[in-house]
């Protein structure tokens, strides 16, 4: 054969031209009305809960077809902006508000929203504006984009991690199937599994983490630890420390990483790390869960959209909860913190925009209200093993594990990532010394000492340019409604006020104020 390079491209050529053809012989036989989702949650239960949406969808709407589309999440960005620049991206798209171009690529929803939910009729819903039969009331970042004030995106469950144990394991060292309910109680079942697994010679270690997974703890662990010097630190008395706020306070000397809290709560990660799997920051989440299905880790750090794949590949039954964290009446951490300890506010995600070209938005939002409906909520949360975000809708027993605990106490502050990119990368580049063989709280907080205030001081500089220039820019636009308002006098003063403070509080801080 003289040619075989050019004969397997020709044939190649000539297959893409022929599959080409039959889609397009199809779409011209077929009479409905055709819509395309994407989405790159290649979790087989959600896959499986779309595709059943779908065909229950189809039959509620003959004169419809809903396409599923499903991408690997490592492509699926540059897949999709390619798809939307050619003009030839699917009608619904899975996306993320932080992602660019919204306005460009995406249409504005604001007029649906408000309307109710044909599909919840005859439920507690019906009557209900759409966008108040989510659970945030699509408040989440990605239904309700702030910078362009408008509704985009419609949400349908949320996330949050858990430990996830393997309940045949437990039975076989301690006899029952119950997870620990305090910090104590905890600490001693790793130190059983480490003794078990010594007595068995098994390797065998408490809890399979990895460089992906351990920051689901880590934040949280230090949040919980400090709120008390979170709650000395809230001057304003407004329940609420960031950690760009927590970095000022750093500079003016009103804490530091030799501070009883924060000790506490970084002898508290070193536990944390004692338990893992060793190396574990240099470890991935494959590698992790692996540990975990093949016995070799009584639990995993599992987010719950990693959970429902679990349950599918462990060949044991999996049971879930939450890290017990320390409480007052903990002997040596309990002065430190103070609770119960909430995660926060619900806030939905997997959103899915009506792209800005497509020829049927009224098909694309119905299947949307589908999708969100108590009935189609409901058959996600059975099918896919993910929480609902539907308002009423119960998730499934085994969902139910993962539901988010939104009473109790949270400051926000983790004390662990601060001001910007410089902080962040310093603090994690000297988590080895947490956790390595030979490492410690104390060694850790030397480290961070003695270079942290640099790392700040450089992020809140960025910051502070970078609100001088929004300024600016506000300038314009002030001096302007200040000129029309005589012409327009129900316009609406614009101000720039919050922005203003906060340039003046960076530079205070960073000229005047410091400390360090």
């Amino acid at each position: 054969m003289k040619y075989p390079g050019l004969i397997v491209l020709t044939a190649a050529y000539l297959a893409a031209v022929g599959l080409i053809l039959q889609r397009t012989s199809e779409e011209r036989t077929d009479d409905r009305i055709t819509i395309r989702l994407s989405q790159w949650q290649l979790e087989g239960t959600v896959r499986d809960a779309i595709d059943a949406i779908i065909a229950r969808y189809e039959e509620l709407n003959p004169h419809v077809r809903v396409e599923h589309i499903a991408v690997p999440d490592s492509v699926y960005l540059p897949w999709v902006q390619t798809q939307l620049v050619g003009g030839t991206a699917p009608d619904l798209v899975e996306y993320v508000w932080v992602w660019p171009n919204i306005p460009r690529f995406f249409q504005p929803i604001d007029d649906a929203v408000v309307e109710p939910n044909p599909y919840n009729r005859g439920t507690p819903l019906e009557g209900v504006p759409w966008r108040d039969t989510n659970v945030d009331g699509m408040t989440n970042p990605d239904s309700y984009v702030r910078a362009l004030n408008r509704h985009y995106g419609i949400t349908i469950t949320s996330h949050v991690p858990r430990l996830v144990y393997n309940r045949d394991l437990l039975r076989r060292i301690t006899g029952g199937e119950e997870p620990p309910a305090t910090y104590r109680e905890f600490r001693a079942l790793c130190g059983r599994v480490e003794a078990y697994a010594r007595e068995h010679g098994l390797e065998l270690v408490p809890l399979a983490t990895s460089k992906d997974s351990y920051p689901f703890l880590m934040f949280s662990i230090m949040g919980h630890a400090t709120n008390r010097l979170a709650e000395r630190l809230d001057w304003r008395r407004r329940l609420r420390v960031t950690d760009a706020e927590a970095a000022l306070d750093y500079l003016r000397g009103d804490w530091n990483y030799t501070s009883p809290e924060i000790m506490a709560g970084l002898r508290q990660l070193r536990e944390f790390g004692e338990v893992s799997t060793p190396g574990f920051l240099q470890r991935n989440r494959d590698s992790a869960l692996t540990d975990f299905v093949n016995e070799r880790a009584l639990m995993a750090v599992v987010p719950s959209w990693d959970a429902s794949s679990l349950r599918q590949m462990a060949p044991f039954a999996l049971g879930a909860f939450r890290y017990p964290y320390p409480r007052e009446d903990d002997p040596e951490y309990g002065a430190y913190t103070a609770g119960p300890f909430s995660e926060g506010q619900v806030q939905t995600g997997m959103a899915f925009y009506v792209n800005r070209r497509t020829k049927h938005r009224a098909q694309a939002l119905d299947f949307l209200r589908f999708l969100t409906s108590v009935e189609g909520s409901r058959m996600f949360t059975e099918i896919s093993h993910w929480q609902p975000a539907t308002v009423g809708v119960e998730p499934s027993d085994f969902a139910a594990q993962f539901a988010q605990v939104t009473e109790g106490i949270v400051w926000g502050a983790s004390f662990m990532t601060l001001s910007g990119a410089d902080a962040d990368m310093f603090l994690r580049g000297r988590l080895n010394l947490l956790w390595n063989a030979n490492g410690s709280a104390a060694a850790f907080s030397a480290a961070v000492e003695s270079g942290l205030a640099e790392r700040l001081r450089s992020d809140l500089g960025r910051e502070e340019k970078a609100g001088r220039l929004n300024l600016c820019r506000e300038d314009a636009i002030a001096a302007a409604t200040f000129m029309l308002a005589p012409e327009r006098p129900a316009m609406v003063p614009l101000s720039s006020a919050p922005n203003e403070q906060r340039v003046h509080q960076l530079q205070w801080v960073l000229e005047r104020g410091t400390s360090r």
